[in-house]
């Protein structure tokens, strides 16, 4: 009888240590964003373009004019660029669009959440004459932050392009604000 009682706790005990196993989502490794910033915002307006000539402007980190700091926060939403390693920003070059689409490599993954949400409350969705971006939102994936706000008179929505962003990325964002 004991041994009966032995063979059924045990298998009792294997069943229910195969039913936890099978519970546990696996985690999948991030296949880092390779290239550049402005490659990859090149990539992504190949595969979401605009209706207005734009262009992909590098940013120049390492730049401490006074200018070139106005420009980092203008694009960026960021005081100070100590966790950022990469960025490039696509904007219209052709008079008041309401659209800029911002890539950041961060310098530890793990910050990339916080960027994103700084951005999202720092850069200004009205910073052009007379118009206004009406749809903001980031993603992350990996070490890389998108930022896009875009006015939808212009026939997209920020979502297309988190899209695309995710397309080069080749998976899902880690997160979407």
């Amino acid at each position: 009888m004991k041994k009966w009682l032995v063979i059924l706790l045990t298998m009792a005990l294997a069943i229910t240590a195969a039913a936890c196993s099978c519970q546990q989502q696996p985690q999948t490794a991030v296949t880092p964003l390779t290239g550049t910033m402005a490659e990859n915002v090149s990539k992504i307006m190949e595969k979401n373009p605009t209706e207005f000539m734009g262009a992909v402007i590098p940013v120049d980190l390492q730049d401490t004019s006074e200018e070139n700091r106005w420009a980092v926060k203008n694009y960026t939403g960021l005081e100070a660029t100590e966790k950022l390693t990469d960025v490039a920003v696509y904007e219209s070059m052709t008079g008041s669009q309401a659209f800029s689409l911002v890539l950041a490599r961060v310098a530890n993954a793990a910050d990339a959440e916080t960027v994103a949400r700084q951005m999202i409350e720092n850069i200004n969705p009205g910073k052009w004459i007379c118009v206004r971006a009406d749809q903001v939102m980031a993603a992350g994936y990996g070490d890389v932050v998108m930022f896009v706000m875009v006015d939808s008179q212009l026939g997209k929505t920020a979502q297309s392009y988190v899209d695309a962003f995710e397309s080069i990325c080749g998976g899902k964002a880690n997160f979407t604000i």
